[in-house]
């Protein structure tokens, strides 16, 4: 299982608190279950910890018993488990890393609305699981204190009716609120990857071929080809699959940042067995 915390801390300066050495960090959050809650943060080695002599706490020793974060957030999911990130791409929650941007719900007073958020935390852990299976055919696997927002408010993913464990679960009666199923990527293979080539190179970049006379020398014949991108990744996909087709390139940066203008990487090659094998690849299909 894979946990993590997306929850945007009201970050105070640091204060002195008497049971640590160390100044601590203060934090508060918006979500409803800690809210008007105050955190102080430490740094600790270990679960044990030594109260400074200087203390008037009654006690000689403090026990630390959250790993992670400082709330012990119990909502867990399997790694697998796909994330809507701020860009719009999913990633897989096990590959969510600390500063990453995705998607989540604020409520303004009236409605619950979409806001990007910053991962602070991310970490694993072992514990029960429980597979929900929605009426489309999604399975989500999470742990049992997992609460996903349904058309009637915040439930978790079991409880009771009554006695000790009841409270607010899902039933076969609920409908999950949310983006809905995310769309299945493109299935790999050569054909997509002409297309993708076909549509990148064809919309973006600049492939030609060309030859020029002087007087005093024979014809020279030049071959260009280049892609500049402000998304990096997409670059880096395109050069990869020229790579497959064994057509080499070289990265280089074809406008550095300047004022409000974002820095444009680019690709290029300028061989003519290279500038011939993308005409071929890009060519429109006679079938």
């Amino acid at each position: 299982m894979q946990t993590f915390s997306d929850l945007r801390g009201q970050r105070r300066p640091t204060t002195d608190l008497p049971l640590f050495d160390a100044p601590a960090t203060v934090r508060t959050f918006d979500a409803p279950e800690f809210r008007g809650i105050t955190f102080y943060e430490v740094e600790a080695k270990s679960i044990l910890n030594h109260v400074p002599a200087a203390s008037r706490m009654p006690f000689e020793w403090t026990i630390n018993v959250y790993r992670g974060c400082s709330h012990s957030c119990q909502y867990c999911a399997a790694g697998d488990t796909p994330i809507l990130m701020a860009d719009g791409h999913t990633k897989p929650l096990e590959e969510v890393r600390v500063g990453d941007a995705l998607y989540g719900t604020v409520f303004d007073g009236k409605y619950r609305r979409y806001v990007i958020t910053d991962v602070l935390d991310h970490w694993s852990t072992v514990k029960p699981a429980y597979r929900v299976t929605l009426e489309d055919g999604t399975e989500l696997v999470t742990s049992g204190d997992h609460r996903f927002l349904s058309d009637r408010g915040w439930k978790y993913v079991i409880g009771c009716e009554q006695g000790r464990g009841r409270r607010p679960h899902l039933t076969v009666n609920n409908k999950l609120l949310g983006t809905g199923r995310f769309a299945a990527p493109p299935e790999g293979g050569s054909d997509y990857r002409r297309g993708y080539l076909c549509g990148m190179i064809r919309g973006d970049g600049h492939l030609s071929s060309y030859a020029y006379v002087r007087p005093s020398r024979p014809g020279t014949s030049i071959h260009q080809f280049r892609l500049a991108l402000v998304d990096i990744e997409a670059l880096q996909r395109v050069r990869a699959y020229l790579a497959e087709l064994d057509v080499a390139t070289t990265e280089f940066v074809f406008q550095a940042v300047v004022g409000a203008r974002k820095q444009l990487s680019a690709i290029r090659t300028s061989t003519r067995r290279s500038i011939e094998a993308i005409q071929k690849f890009i060519s429109w299909p006679h079938t």
